[in-house]
């Protein structure tokens, strides 16, 4: 019983969203850190919606996201207008009725990172007892695989290493 939820969890990619309003600016930014997959994409539509029932102008922010599946992002590119358009008929007037004449003002902001993240190894999943050598990194290369895309191949070794500079007084052997 314990290894079925073990799997379950390790396989689940649940969606979270920080939504963030500014009365003066008139926006609403939505910040996604979970999941944003084929299977969790209908969930940020339907906070679309209800953000735009704010009436404020709605910017989408998959920066900090652990995980952007390329197919929930063209959905989203796709239908974000719409699910915010859908939350307009929802603003009431006066408080019965939706907003006569209401217009959609502003295309929904979409924010992306200049790499799509993958899920990082969870804690039930055990990390491979070997990974083969990998390419020899930069420093912003090794900083966005390990921080920003939380990606465990920028822990390998490099295959042809760069020489490791050594500390004075340090011995090699």
């Amino acid at each position: 019983m314990l290894d079925e939820s073990r799997e379950q969890s390790s396989t689940d990619h649940g969606l979270r969203v920080l939504v963030r309003i500014d009365t003066q600016l008139r926006l609403a930014c939505l910040e996604v850190r979970g999941c944003l997959t084929a299977s969790t994409y209908a969930t940020l539509a339907n906070i679309l919606t209800h953000t735009g029932a704010l009436g404020a102008a709605v910017r989408v922010n998959l920066t900090r996201a652990e995980h952007v599946e390329s197919g929930a992002l063209a959905r989203l590119y796709d239908g974000a207008d719409a699910a915010v358009r859908a939350g307009i008929g929802f603003l009431p007037a006066d408080g019965t009725r939706p907003a006569a004449g209401r217009t959609f003002e502003k295309p929904v902001e979409i924010i992306v990172p200049p790499a799509l993240p993958v899920c990082r190894l969870g804690p039930e999943t055990p990390a491979p007892s070997f990974q083969p050598p990998g390419p020899a990194l930069t420093n912003e290369e090794a900083l966005e695989m390990a921080f920003l895309r939380r990606d465990p191949r920028a822990l390998v070794e490099p295959a042809n290493g760069r020489p490791q500079p050594t500390r004075p007084g340090s011995r090699t052997t």
